[in-house]
């Protein structure tokens, strides 16, 4: 089996300081993201999914359109494996009506004017954000038991919770602490790949101009999102 952890947002450079080592494996480094004007999350994963960069496409159907693409399988490198198993990626299966709530939600903290309000939208949020985040980590765990020759298990709780918390050290290292110890119990082999990173805006978070990768058995160097397409069908090949 060929398992991909997909971490939104997971920053090279807070792996590196909470000293993640599960998460870096053997070999770890940044992704190049510099083809892209606008790195944003449905455009990084759909440009994954089908080895190219496809930023024109996906900016054309808006900002909240674009939330509305979903991929069919044939249309990716997906289609190549004979059981695979995807959880909860954007342009492909991704939970909308989640994503809806972060947004409207979102929304509701910036307009809110006393911090009290504020406060409570961001406690509101983070629960939700973490609720989500269990139930894909157990969706995710029973996939590495099924039979699957590709699994593909997307976590979005270091991408939603660090727009509001980036500059919560505590709250942050929770989260990539919790993904380290999820890597620590796959023994397959292992893609751990994130689409962008986190750079700290106040006590915010906004994308950063690189991505994150590991792997326990091959140096990539400094690989394109959309490059991942071919590397995961060689290694499915040998």
């Amino acid at each position: 089996m060929i398992v991909v952890l997909a971490i939104d947002a997971l920053e090279y450079d807070l792996v590196e300081a909470f000293g993640c080592d599960n998460l870096k494996q053997k070999f770890y480094g940044k992704t190049d993201i510099s083809e892209f004007s606008e790195p944003r999350t449905m455009v990084l994963w759909n440009s994954f999914m089908m080895g190219e960069n496809r930023e024109k496409e996906v900016l054309a159907f808006g900002d909240r359109e674009m939330w509305n693409i979903k991929l069919d399988i044939e249309d990716t490198f997906f289609a190549r494996f004979e059981n695979p198993k995807i959880l909860d990626l954007p342009g492909f299966n991704y939970d909308k009506e989640q994503h809806e709530l972060e947004r409207r939600m979102l929304k509701e903290f910036f307009a809110a004017e006393s911090d009290e309000e504020k406060a409570e939208i961001r406690k509101d949020y983070n629960n939700h954000a973490f609720e989500h985040h269990r139930r894909i980590k157990k969706e995710f765990a029973d996939a590495l038991a099924g039979d699957y020759d590709f699994v593909l298990g997307y976590f979005s709780a270091a991408d939603v919770i660090g727009h509001l918390n980036f500059g919560n050290r505590a709250l942050m290292r929770m989260i990539y602490r919790d993904m380290d110890e999820i890597v620590a119990g796959i023994d397959d082999t292992l893609i751990v790949l994130s689409d962008h990173g986190m750079e700290r805006i106040g006590i915010f978070g906004d994308h950063s101009d690189h991505g994150f990768w590991s792997t326990g058995f091959k140096d990539l160097g400094n690989p394109r999102i959309t490059d991942f397409a071919g590397i995961i069908m060689e290694i499915s090949e040998v």
